[in-house]
C-alpha cells in the first residue's frame, strides 16, 4: 500500500510541475526545433547551393557615339544589364565593318539606324538584320539659322539653301519629309546641299556656306555657343515618331539566344524607365564617361532639352505605325532600295515581354526588407 501512496504523491508532483513550467518547456523545445532547423537549413544552403551561373556575354557595336543612344548607355552605367547576368561590350566600329555592316567577326548586335541598316541596303550585300528594341522615337537633328530674330516660319526658307546629310541619310531624309509636308519644292524653293561629310558641315557653316545647317546633338549646342547660329527647329518634331534608334541583329541571333536577347531587351528597357523617371542633371552625372567630349553643363542641357522633346518613350517596342511612316518617307525619298515589311524587319518578341514585366522602381520607393524577408533569403547585408 505504501508504494501506491508513493505512486500517487509522485504522480501529484508531475502534475503541478507541468502546470508550473509546462509552458515553459514547450517553448524550450519550440526553439530548439527552430534552431536545429535553421542550421540544417544554413548547412545545405552552404553545402550544397549551386554557384550562380556566368553571364552570357553581348558585343554591341555602334555605328557612332550618339546622345540618341542615351538608355542604352544609362543601362551600362547603373548596371541593368548585369542585374539580368549579362555582360555586355559596347563599342564604336570602325569604318570598314560600318560600311559593310558584316557583325559575324566584331559584334552580336548592331546599334544603328534602319535607314542605314535596313531600307537603304543594296540586296544581296549580307546586310540583312532585324529590329530587336528601339532606343529613340525621333529623328535627333535640328535647322539652324544664322540669326533668328523672330518666330521661324517654313516659309522663311523659301529661296535659301541648307547645309545638309547624304540622300540616303535618315536625317536627310526626315528634312526631305519635313519640307514636303510644309510644301516646299525640293532643290527648286528650297536647295539642300547633300555632297559635303558631316564631319565638314559645321565648318563649312562657319566660313559662310548656307542659309541653314543640319545638325545634330552636340554639334548644333556647339555651334550656338560660338555664336555661328541659332537653333530655328527641331526636325525630329516636324515629322511623325519613328523608331531613329534601334538595336540590330542578324535573324538567326535571336532565335540562337533567345535567352541572351531577353536579356539584353529588359536591361535596355529599365534604362528607359530611369532615363524617364530621373532629371537631366543625375542622367549626365551617369553617362558622363561615355561622352568625355562634353562638360557636364553642356550634356545636362542637351539631355534635358531631348527630354522635354520627347526624344525617348518609356518602351524599347516599335510599333507598327512608327516603323511604316519611316519606310514610306524613305520610299519617297527616292531611297527605299530594300523594303522590308514590318513583321520581317522588326523582332517584337523581347521588347513585348519587357514592356509588360520590367520595372524600376526608384531607391526612395525601395522598402527594407522585413525580418522575415532576411530570414528567408540568408539576406542580413
Amino acid at each position: 500500500m505504501p508504494h501506491k501512496h508513493n505512486k500517487k504523491a509522485f504522480a501529484g508532483k508531475g502534475l503541478v510541475f507541468l502546470k508550473k513550467y509546462g509552458r515553459w518547456l514547450v517553448l524550450a523545445l519550440l526553439l530548439a526545433l527552430m534552431a536545429g532547423l535553421g542550421a540544417h537549413g544554413v548547412k545545405t544552403y552552404l553545402l550544397y547551393s549551386k554557384e550562380p551561373a556566368q553571364p552570357a556575354v553581348i558585343k554591341v557595336g555602334e555605328l557612332e557615339r550618339s546622345l540618341l543612344g542615351l538608355p542604352h548607355y544609362v543601362a551600362l552605367a547603373q548596371g541593368f544589364y548585369r542585374e539580368q547576368n549579362l555582360q555586355v561590350t559596347s563599342f564604336v566600329l570602325d569604318k570598314s565593318t560600318q560600311a559593310d555592316l558584316q557583325l559575324s567577326n566584331r559584334a552580336d548586335v548592331y546599334l544603328g539606324n534602319l535607314c542605314q541598316a535596313v531600307f537603304t541596303r543594296p540586296l544581296g550585300t549580307g546586310a540583312e538584320l532585324v529590329a530587336l528594341a528601339g532606343l529613340a522615337r525621333l529623328e535627333g537633328s535640328f535647322l539652324l539659322g544664322r540669326q533668328i530674330n523672330q518666330p521661324f516660319t517654313w516659309n522663311s526658307l523659301k529661296k535659301k539653301s541648307i547645309l545638309g546629310d547624304a540622300p540616303d541619310s535618315q536625317a536627310n531624309i526626315v528634312l526631305e519629309e519635313a519640307l514636303r509636308q510644309n510644301k516646299l519644292a525640293l532643290q527648286h524653293q528650297v536647295i539642300i546641299i547633300q555632297n559635303l561629310p558631316p564631319d565638314l558641315k559645321e565648318g563649312a557653316f562657319e566660313a559662310g556656306v548656307g542659309h541653314f545647317v543640319q545638325l545634330p546633338e552636340p554639334q548644333a549646342t556647339f555651334t550656338e555657343q560660338k555664336g555661328f547660329g541659332q537653333k530655328a527647329v527641331f526636325l525630329g518634331g516636324a515629322v511623325n515618331p519613328i523608331p531613329s534608334l534601334a538595336l540590330l541583329a542578324p535573324p538567326a541571333y535571336p532565335a540562337e539566344h533567345s535567352r541572351q536577347c531577353q536579356q539584353l531587351v529588359n536591361g535596355l528597357c529599365k534604362g528607359l524607365l530611369w532615363l524617364d523617371y530621373h532629371s537631366a542633371a543625375e542622367a549626365a552625372k551617369a553617362v558622363a564617361r561615355y561622352f568625355p567630349e562634353l562638360d557636364h553643363q553642356t550634356l545636362t542641357g542637351i539631355i534635358d532639352q531631348y527630354k522635354k522633346l520627347g526624344l525617348w518613350g518609356k518602351s524599347p517596342l516599335i510599333g507598327q505605325p512608327e516603323y511604316e511612316s519611316l519606310q514610306l518617307y524613305v520610299k519617297k525619298a527616292g531611297e527605299l532600295s530594300n523594303p522590308v515589311s514590318y513583321q520581317d524587319g522588326v523582332y517584337a518578341k523581347f521588347a513585348k515581354k519587357a514592356a509588360k514585366t520590367v520595372e524600376y522602381v526608384p531607391p526612395s520607393r525601395q522598402q527594407e526588407k522585413t525580418w522575415w524577408e532576411k530570414l528567408k533569403t540568408l539576406d542580413f547585408k
